[in-house]
């Protein structure tokens, strides 16, 4: 990464670094200070016409004028994320010209998902497609849960279903358990704002026959490989794993199970999410390594292993964090075959760029925000703390290497998960050193599992050995979990500090690694003036 050549080396070699500041400040200040989309329409065709005009002008008369055209690309820059925010606000149902609030008009609905067993009922994820109102039909877009009622059994209606009900929407609230988890929020991030529970009688099928889209054809390859793992693994505890693991599906999981794996600090394997990518391109690399080094080829093997991470992606149900992370992957990877040598912050930056052009409301969405400190945090620390001890024993350096990683892994990580959840696990380097080759192990079992399933006595051995590393996975987890003072509560940061925080382990990064003195005294001064906001709160 050449850090310590030159003045400012990756400020310079990173231009996608230098671009994303101006655009994530547009989407921040824009959520806090709205304004109309046609200033911001004006301000950025003003700063187009301005880098036209300063690229039509030869600097070599006018030198000092040279940042003109780099103020002019900010300013674009910062107004076209603020236009974003405009371009994705929704419009809910109650917030329509032909919606009356208190009158419940006939809404028209499209099930998006297969009803979910809940405790009392069943949970669906659908969409608004028509309101009613005095015999005319009105175009809507809105994504609302339903709950059904037990009876009739919901579970006869499929994804792509459409049904009629005439009841209020109301709107999502957060659960009266929790206080830490803000529901609401989650759900406004996930375009999702009302809600309505349906009895008997309340609602009707109309017979339709379901639009067969790539979707559909995907949640139907789903079914079949559920019905597999049931199938081979009949303990409950096996194939709910191995169903979050392969395919995403967590409705089956126990409760208990999943909080024992928050409190050892291994809920990210259960959460398909780039460790998950990660090991799908590195056994499709493996695979394909012997495929030739002519760039015919090379393309080709690039084109199958981007296609086969959104294949995946679209199979586990094409959730927000695995978009995340195929879209980073598919960036990584043709910045690598474009290029011979890439920045990979630069590279890291075009990805989140290019998401938050996308869906720029992911920047508030914890997932995102850990996700990518995860991936930065590796990416700065893992070789400096790996090169700490040099080991000569294989064993001891293998485990020395995958202990590294996890350590590299929390750096960035942690200040967020405090911030958020309020808590640490203590003995997560302990689970991870175990859990992560586990999990990685059960994963290529069950690919192996739904690729054999059709022969009955392979199928079979291969389920019997998936249920004996689950049973000792869980059965490990649940350990560790309950060792005393597994889990570290009541922890608090404060937006500042949060900030503060993150600024205090730059500037130790600087003076550890890159040899810069100076900033040691900027360091403990943070500390300090973070001491001094705590005692304040």
């Amino acid at each position: 990464m050449n850090r310590g050549s030159g003045k400012n080396p990756i400020w310079k070699q990173a231009p996608f670094l230098r671009l994303f500041i101006p655009f994530i400040a547009g989407i921040l200040i824009e959520n806090k200070y709205p304004v109309q989309t046609g200033l911001l329409a004006i301000v950025f065709c003003l700063s187009l016409i301005l880098l036209i005009t300063c690229n039509c002008i030869s600097f070599s008369a006018i030198i000092e004028l040279e940042w003109v055209a780099g103020l002019a690309i900010h300013i674009a820059l910062f107004s076209m994320a603020r236009i974003l925010i405009h371009v994705h606000q929704d419009t809910r149902t109650d917030q329509s010209a032909c919606y009356i609030k208190g009158q419940s008009n006939p809404l028209l609905v499209r099930l998006l998902g297969d009803p979910v067993q809940k405790q009392k009922s069943f949970k669906c994820l659908a969409q608004v497609n028509w309101l009613t109102k005095d015999h005319t039909c009105f175009n809507e877009n809105e994504r609302i849960f339903i709950y059904f009622s037990k009876k009739p059994d919901p579970r006869q209606y499929s994804s792509g279903s459409l049904i009629i009900f005439r009841k209020e929407l109301r709107p999502i609230e957060n659960f009266k358990s929790s206080s830490d988890f803000d529901y609401k929020k989650y759900c406004h991030l996930r375009h999702t704002y009302s809600q309505v529970f349906l009895k008997e009688n309340e609602y009707s099928l109309i017979d339709n026959e379901n639009e067969i889209s790539l979707f559909s054809v995907f949640n139907s390859l789903r079914e079949k490989l559920l019905i597999i793992m049931k199938k081979y693994l009949p303990d409950k505890p096996g194939y709910s794993l191995l169903e979050a693991l392969m395919v995403g599906f967590t409705d089956d999981l126990d409760p208990g199970l999943l909080k024992s794996y928050a409190d050892s600090g291994v809920i990210h394997i259960i959460a398909i999410s780039g460790l998950h990518l990660a090991l799908i391109c590195y056994i499709l690399q493996l695979a394909l390594q012997k495929t030739g080094s002519k760039k015919f080829s090379k393309w080709i093997k690039l084109a199958l292993i981007i296609s086969s991470l959104w294949g995946y992606s679209l199979l586990s149900g094409a959730s927000p964090s695995v978009i995340r992370s195929a879209g980073m992957f598919t960036i990584v990877l043709f910045g690598r075959s474009i290029f011979r040598d890439i920045i990979f912050i630069n590279t890291l930056a075009a990805s989140a760029f290019l998401l938050l052009c996308f869906e720029p409301n992911w920047i508030w969405d914890v997932g995102f925000q850990l996700s990518y400190a995860a991936v930065l945090s590796l990416s700065l620390f893992s070789k400096p703390l790996r090169d700490i001890l040099h080991l000569q024993n294989k064993i001891l350096a293998s485990i020395w290497n995958a202990a590294s990683v996890s350590l590299a892994a929390q750096v960035l990580t942690t200040p967020l998960s405090i911030y958020y959840f309020h808590q640490f696990p203590s003995y997560f380097l302990i689970a991870n050193l175990l859990a992560v080759p586990l999990s990685s192990g059960i994963l290529i079992g069950g690919i192996l599992l739904c690729s054999f399933s059709f022969i009955f006595p392979l199928g079979q051995l291969i389920g019997w050995l998936l249920g004996l590393l689950i049973n000792f996975l869980n059965g490990f987890i649940f350990y560790i979990s309950k060792l005393p003072g597994s889990v570290i509560s009541h922890l608090t940061l404060t937006l500042p500090q949060l900030i503060l925080f993150y600024f205090i382990i730059f500037c130790f990064y600087r003076f550890l690694f890159l040899k810069q003195k100076n900033w040691l005294l900027t360091g403990l001064g943070s500390i300090c003036l973070f001491q001094i906001i705590g005692l304040f709160d």
